[in-house]
This record gives C-alpha cells, structure tokens and sequence, in this order.
C-alpha cells in the first residue's frame, strides 16, 4: 500500500474522478477478457481504503458531469465520508459554457440581459447541485458564474455578452441562495474569480461577506495570473482577517504540475507559519483520466534534475495492435498496477471486425496508474523541494521558493512582489 504518498505537510493534489471511470469500474468484467490474476476492476478504486493495490484518499468530483436532478450511483457517490476525502466542483464550468445537462434554457449567442433571465429561472438547477454537494462532500465550491466566459475564446457560451457585473450579480444571488438553503453537512469554499487585478478586487468585494470553510481561486486569482497572481490573491484576502481557524483550506484550480505543486506547498508553509497553523491547501486536474481516457497515453514522473526541463511529466503512447494480444511485454511504469501488467492486458482486440485493440477496460487500467504516477511526482517534487540540500532542483527555482518563504512575513507585500516580479515570472508567469 502508498499510503504515504498523502502528506498534509504539502499541498494536496485530488484527481478529478470523472463520471465515466467513476461508472465503468463498477461494471463487471467480460469472463475472457485478459485481466491480472488476484484482481478485479473495483480494485481500481484507490479512493477505497481496503483496496488491494494501492491507497489514496482525497478526490475531486464535479456535479456538473451528471443531469441535472439525477442521483448517480458510482464508485464516488457510494463512498461513505469516513472512507474518503471528497471536494465537490459545483459545475461552474457546464453553466458557463452552457453545457450542464438537463438544462437547455441557457444558449450561445444570448444577450447578457437573456443569460441573466435564463439563470434566474434556474432555480430548480441551483436546488439539486446544494443538496447534492451537501449529501456526498467534505468540502464544497460554491455555484460561481466564471468571468472566462467573456473571454474572446469562450464567445460561444451562453454569459459571452454578459458584462462583467452581470456575472458577478448573477454569483452573489448564488451565494445568497447556498446561504439561505444549506443544512450546514458540508463545508462550503467560496470561489474567487478574476480576469486581472482590479477585477479579482473587485470579485472579492462582492463575496467575501459571504461565511465559508475556505476559498478556491479560479482564473486570474487563480494560476491564470501566474504565482505572482496567486499571492496577491493570497495575501490580499490574508490581510482581510479571513484566514484564521475555522477557514482552512484553499483550493486552487485545474494545475497539475510538479512545479506548482512545490509553489502551492511553498504558500501554505507561509500562511501556517504566519496566520494559520491548520491551513490546507490543495490543486486539482482531470490530467491523468483524460490522457488516459482520450488521448490513451501513460503519463511517468519527470526525471527530477536541476534542469527545469527535466520537471515535466512524461506522456507515452501506449502502442495499439491486434499483434500486441496476448503480449507478455511489461509496461514502461513501476506502479503497483502497472507492475501486474502487460501489453497483452491493454490489447485485447483483434481482427478483422474492430479497427481498435483497445477496450474501456484498457482506459481505466491506464487512469489508474496515471493518478498513480502523478501523485508519486508530487511526492518526489516537494521531497526534493524542502530537502536541506535541494541538490535536484533548479536553482532559480530554489530562489523562487525562498522568495515565498520571506514574503508572508514582509510588511509591505506588494512592494516585494513588484521588485522580485522578474524572477517569479520566470518560473511560473500569468497564463
């Protein structure tokens, strides 16, 4: 069992488990479909704290991947609260580009006045996706309507001719909605959007009245702004006199990387040595189903030298053949699972009738060692971090760190963040 790749002494990485993997591992397995020996598909719930192969706890799962009023029955909806962590995505990202299923009122190319009416009759939306994050979650983002979707890029979204204002009305009235309906079974993160900086001052504004267990930063307050981005965020609402016990976490959205992951560490080593002793901060991403699942791919760790390069994670291509059935060739990953492996388990097909050698089985054995690979990276990276010697990471980025380390105790925080902006932006800088 890898129960020690969670370490609350670092930021927390939580896979977001996608409702297709959450459904398919449930399904019983074909009786001749090649499959290691000692093992079944539920042993690819490493949520599941008996599970065989390996142990992980803490997961993301959005709402917003299920039709609206519908009470799915998966491996994350059958997790009982003391088996697993749980952060629920309160489906900010299907309502803002008009994708949430079971509710077709909200299209591309309507007014902001048209979106805005849309929404407000959106009550029975709004009703299902509280009462679902209050029954399955731990924790909970609250309903924001993102400011992305004014972007150039997103003009087919619904809220595309929304005004910025708009947008921010339409979330204020969701979290007087969450105020007034929830029952107190979860612990609400009230999400902090930006496209820059006067208008991530201005989100916060708007919500911080509104009482959490935490925040999560999206866009601009989140990693779009870079870490430079991030701890204005931070310490602008630290200064705010919200972060004392009581609101512990702060969840940081859609990253994945090594490089971050020791950033986001950097962050709550700060913040528990200067405001808040309890403070958790976590990072999500889909990365390890969607490769898997779409592009096919086995993701490994990064080499970890003192080459930045040498940081990225590693994308394969799992070879597909109908000649590859029955191959007793290992995979290129020392997993618990992928050690059980063959090629031979991921080429099941052949022959004239299908183009494909792969099954949905072939996606979900890949899902699992790719959470796998990432979580053990994350690991690696921050070991190699916070070491004493640091003899594998690149210098800059040591400095970088170091930088963080100084800046929550600095008097005047914006100051330092302008003199040092050159090095925080060659590490990580606004998107």
């Amino acid at each position: 069992m890898s129960s020690s790749l969670l370490n609350k002494d670092y930021a927390i990485y939580l896979p977001a488990v996608n409702d297709s993997f959450a459904a398919d591992v449930l399904k019983p397995l074909k009786a001749d479909r090649p499959f290691p020996v000692g093992i079944d598909l539920k042993d690819l719930i490493f949520w599941d704290k008996n599970n065989k192969l390996w142990h992980y706890s803490h997961i993301l799962h959005s709402v917003g991947l299920h039709k609206v009023n519908s009470s799915p029955n998966n491996a994350v909806t059958q997790a009982g609260r003391t088996d697993c962590f749980l952060l629920g995505d309160s489906a900010g990202f299907q309502i803002g580009t008009g994708a949430l299923k079971g509710y077709d009122k909200l299209t591309a190319g309507m007014t902001g006045n048209e979106a805005v009416s849309a929404w407000a009759g959106a009550y029975e939306v709004r009703k299902w996706i509280l009462e679902w994050l209050e029954l399955h979650t731990d924790y909970a983002m609250t309903i924001d309507m993102p400011l992305w979707a004014r972007l150039d890029k997103r003009s087919d979204t619904p809220f595309h001719n929304c005004s910025i204002q708009q947008l921010t009305d339409m979330t204020v009235e969701n979290l007087q909605f969450i105020d007034a309906n929830r029952q107190g079974r979860t612990n609400w993160l009230n999400v902090i959007q930006g496209l820059d900086e006067k208008t991530t001052g201005d989100w916060w504004a708007a919500v911080k009245w509104f009482y959490c267990s935490g925040y999560a930063l999206a866009g601009s307050a989140g990693i779009s702004g870079g870490i430079k981005g991030v701890l204005k965020t931070v310490l602008m609402i630290r200064d705010d006199g919200v972060l004392a016990d009581g609101r512990n976490w702060i969840h940081t959205l859609g990253v994945s990387t090594p490089k971050w992951a020791i950033l986001l560490t950097a962050i709550q080593r700060g913040l528990r040595k200067t405001v808040n002793p309890k403070m958790q901060i976590s990072f999500d991403s889909s990365t390890p189903f969607q490769e898997a699942g779409i592009r096919e791919n086995l993701i490994n760790p990064p080499a970890f030298t003192r080459r930045p390069a040498d940081w990225s994670m590693q994308f394969l291509k799992m070879p597909q053949s109908a000649k590859l059935a029955g191959s007793i060739e290992p995979l290129p990953n020392n997993s618990p699972l992928a050690s059980k492996l063959t090629l031979g388990h991921l080429n099941v097909r052949g022959g004239a009738w299908t183009q494909r050698s792969f099954d949905t089985v072939s996606n979900l054995l890949l899902c699992n060692i790719n959470c796998w690979s990432m979580l053990n990276a994350f690991k690696q990276a921050n070991e190699i971090a916070f070491a004493s010697d640091r003899k594998d990471l690149p210098a800059i980025w040591g400095d970088c760190l170091d930088f963080i380390d100084d800046l929550f105790a600095a008097s005047d925080w914006a100051a330092r963040l302008e003199t040092e902006k050159r090095l925080l932006d060659a590490m990580a800088p606004a998107a």
